[in-house]
């Protein structure tokens, strides 16, 4: 509470200059009124004008009342209780992106040596592949077909833990996964979506489908093959 308190008024004199400036306009226009109030009321004449001239003069009165206790207050708290404000720096506290890879300067030797090397790739030997019947799998299309066109995907999705599942295809040997859709419902032998394989060079492809627990973490996935070919 001290620390919000504190803060509230290094605002206020840090931005002194403007509240003196508004504080100063709004002294300029309740005067103006004050002024206008009493001469209405020395010049009123009946008892209804004198009334109403009165409450005029009487709000422009208390208006340069509140706004000369602002300025004065404004103007202690700059020249006594200022000083007194106990002073602290700042040190910015890093922010640490998990998503972000921490990077290193190489040296002209090691940049050479880097450029040599081969991009790493996952091969399709190393793919891990589990279809369990009636609990993840692929049913349609079936390892080894031929699809053209729209392929629609049936299969199950019945895990404990579930949280959703992916489809995704990749071309054979130097494998890079492409998401196709994505689910957030069980299945039982039903729908999963679709794959639109018309722009696709006809060829053999690797379709896979990945369950993911109710955390996020992708298990092990369900890897079909097809070959693709041209609709006729």
């Amino acid at each position: 509470m001290d620390e919000f308190i504190n803060n509230i008024l290094r605002g206020l004199i840090t931005y002194s200059i403007g509240i003196f400036f508004l504080l100063g306009l709004g002294l300029v226009i309740y005067l103006w009124k004050f002024v206008l109030g009493l001469h209405e009321w020395q010049t009123a004449v009946f008892g209804l004008e004198r009334h109403v001239a009165k409450r005029k003069l009487a709000s422009a009165s208390t208006g340069l009342i509140l706004l000369i206790l602002l300025f004065i207050g404004e103007f202690m708290l700059i020249t006594v209780i200022g000083p007194q404000l106990p002073t602290y720096s700042t040190v910015a506290t890093p922010t640490i992106d998990p998503f972000i890879t921490p990077t290193t300067t190489l040296s002209p030797e090691e940049a050479r040596a880097a450029d040599m090397m081969p991009s790493p790739t996952i091969g399709q030997a190393s793919l891990i592949s589990e279809c369990p019947e009636g609990i993840f799998e692929i049913t349609s299309p079936g390892d080894g077909d031929e699809v053209s066109g729209t392929v629609e995907i049936i299969g199950t999705v019945n895990i404990e833990d579930f949280g959703s599942y992916k489809y995704e295809y990749s071309t054979i040997g130097v494998v890079n996964w492409i998401t196709i859709a994505a689910g957030n419902q069980l299945k039982l032998d039903e729908n999963l979506g679709y794959w639109y394989t018309s722009s696709l060079q006809p060829g053999i492809y690797l379709l896979q489908l990945v369950p993911l627990n109710n955390i996020g973490d992708e298990l092990t996935p369900c890897i079909i093959t097809v070959e693709v070919v041209t609709e006729e």
